[in-house]
């Protein structure tokens, strides 16, 4: 007489108790996995996953540093290159006026006349410029473009000096221009005189004799 089998649901109940089993037993005899004999292989999958891992952080700072953190664009320098030239040709102008009595003209290159080793002004002692200075760039701007230099129109006016910026448009949020004071210092900080000049070269401004 056969013997009636089992159905689906009790082999697989069957099968899962076996297991159970099985797993119980092992944890009663302290069993583990066997352990990965770390080889030549393992070490080299190791090595590939750090230099793989390496390149990835390399491409993230890089681009990190081409937009800057927050989406931003990277500072430009060329706005403080630019500034610094625009203020030490407004100082160079006032140091010109100082000795002559008069801004350079447009007619005689504008502020290329503080880098001039020659000048026929009466009481020149130049040249106020020199052409080797980093931020003493005199005819052209970090953009490539000349800055802007107009003579005053008046009496007791300054001159303009002025670089037009990235946009190159003057009237502008970035035009860069020196700071006012700075075509005057000349006649208020005579250090760089060592405080003598001749009066004929100074206008009414005297320096008191030092005791």
């Amino acid at each position: 007489m056969a013997k009636p089998t089992a159905s689906k649901r009790e082999r697989n109940r069957r099968i899962r108790q076996i297991a159970r089993e099985y797993e119980a037993k092992k944890r009663a005899l302290g069993l583990k996995a066997p352990a990965l004999k770390k080889g030549p292989v393992f070490y080299l999958v190791v090595l590939i996953g750090f230099l793989l891992l390496g390149s990835s952080l390399i491409q993230m700072s890089g681009k990190a540093d081409a937009i800057g953190l927050g989406g931003r664009k990277v500072r430009d320098g060329r706005p403080v290159k630019a500034r610094k030239s625009v203020d030490a040709v407004a100082e160079a102008l006032g140091r010109f006026k100082f000795h002559t009595g008069v801004y350079p003209s447009v007619e005689e290159g504008g502020i290329e006349a503080l880098a001039v080793k020659y000048s026929d002004h009466a009481g020149w002692i130049g040249p106020y410029l020199h052409k080797d200075n980093p931020y003493r760039k005199i005819a052209i701007d970090p953009w490539k473009r000349g800055y802007v230099y107009e003579p005053p129109k008046g009496t007791n006016t300054l001159p303009t000096v002025l670089s037009l910026g990235a946009d190159g448009v003057r009237g502008t949020a970035d035009d860069i221009l020196p700071d006012p004071a700075l075509f005057t210092k000349a006649f208020r900080d005579t250090t760089w005189t060592n405080d003598w000049v001749p009066f004929t070269q100074r206008g009414i401004i005297v320096v008191p004799s030092k005791r």
